[in-house]
């Protein structure tokens, strides 16, 4: 078999290059093929952050990366619907050559050209990994248009293509809500995952890691302003005077940034913000964690999706603080036994984060019980579920 995939991210530390640049290795080791077009920030190419590009792959995979600049975030999506109908026609030579058997895209912007021809729909699988316009913070003409565009390609994308991929059933009833649609098939579930050998290789690499002086409370991921990361902040600030070795480390980088660094100098909180990593360093941090603290604000993104970062943690045994979201009450994950539930407000999250430090049952039930659940969203079998369309 014979993979062709469209995806935005491979390279780079983010969430969604993280996720896919996993998942497709997943499923190179299972094809004889996997080609693999994706854009490539200048900034990738021409300054330091080219060791974002050195990642090790499988020899099966056949990049294809298109050099793409970083402007304002309208065209990025205007430019994603010509570049899908340009890639297109490579599909269809590839087509007319036998030399694909599944074309996996992420994002329905990605998809239009595809879904013009009959040859390539119905070998297409398109994943819509969130509703976009409600990841546009402001309102105005830049929501509005993009919103108009994702509702048509969305629909497009349901209509056409062979199956639709998303995170969990759960936002698909969403999507299928939002866009007044009414889609009988059952779509194909790719959550977030991890990659088992990978968790292990860090697990013995922190073994040997020599224990650190201070209860480490962090955060990793983008610093946007969705996260809940300065009611993070704010929760230990408030703790701090209760628990004077308490320190904020956050695994990541983003906007959010400047505001974090100065209220913790304000109220003299010891922190660190270590910037993007590469996925390995960034896990290696985790895994010297006391706990992961995820007080997301209310949004589709965060609502109907369980985050690589938590499913990670789980998999490294970090005891885990997050806002109740619907997707993890759908996939029965309850309260004190697989994590802490908080509110995205910094008294209760502060009270969530001392009642974990303050109980090592507590503590050691989470940690067991999340090594338990990790099996589910192993990478392979993810790779599997997509093969068996």
């Amino acid at each position: 078999m014979r993979v062709l995939a469209l995806i935005p991210s491979f390279f780079g530390w983010t969430g969604n290059a993280v996720n896919e640049r996993q998942l497709l290795t997943a499923l190179a080791k299972k094809v004889e093929k996997c080609y693999v077009i994706t854009f490539v920030g200048f900034k990738q190419v021409f300054t330091d952050r080219r060791r974002e590009l050195k990642v090790s792959l499988p020899k099966n995979i056949m990049l294809i990366p298109l050099l793409f600049p970083q402007v304002h975030i309208l065209i990025i999506y205007l430019a994603m619907i010509v570049i899908s109908c340009i890639m297109s026609i490579l599909g269809l030579i590839l087509c007319a050559l036998k030399k694909i058997n599944l074309v996996y895209i992420r994002n329905s912007f990605l998809s239009m050209g595809f879904l013009t021809f009959k040859s390539l729909a119905e070998k297409t699988i398109v994943k819509i990994p969130a509703i976009i316009e409600d990841e546009i913070p402001n309102n105005g003409l830049t929501k509005f248009f993009i919103g108009k565009a994702a509702d048509l390609l969305d629909r497009l994308t349901l209509a056409k293509a062979r199956k639709v991929a998303v995170n969990n059933k759960s936002l698909y009833d969403e999507i299928i809500k939002r866009r007044f649609l009414k889609h009988r098939d059952n779509p194909v579930e790719i959550p977030p995952g991890v990659n088992l050998q990978t968790i292990r290789q860090v697990k013995k690499r922190i073994s040997r890691e020599p224990h650190h002086k201070f209860i480490n409370v962090g955060f990793i991921g983008s610093l946007n302003w969705w996260q809940g990361v300065d009611i993070l902040v704010k929760a230990v600030t408030l703790l701090r005077k209760k628990i004077t070795n308490l320190r904020l480390v956050i695994i990541g980088d983003g906007e959010l940034r400047p505001l974090i660094e100065k209220t913790c100098k304000a109220s003299n909180t010891p922190y660190e913000i270590t910037g993007f990593l590469p996925h390995e360093e960034a896990l290696r941090r985790l895994a010297m964690l006391d706990v992961l603290v995820l007080p997301s604000r209310k949004m589709t993104s965060a609502e109907f999706n369980i985050p690589i970062k938590v499913i990670e943690a789980w998999a490294l045994g970090i005891p885990v603080i997050v806002t109740r979201h619907h997707a993890l009450i759908r996939n029965n994950i309850r309260n004190f036994e697989h994590v802490i539930y908080c509110k995205p407000e910094p008294i209760n999250v502060a009270n969530c984060i001392s009642t974990l430090l303050n109980n090592d049952y507590l503590k050691s039930r989470l940690k067991v019980n999340g090594e338990k659940l990790v099996g589910r969203f192993d990478y392979d079998k993810i790779a599997e579920k997509l093969l068996m369309v």
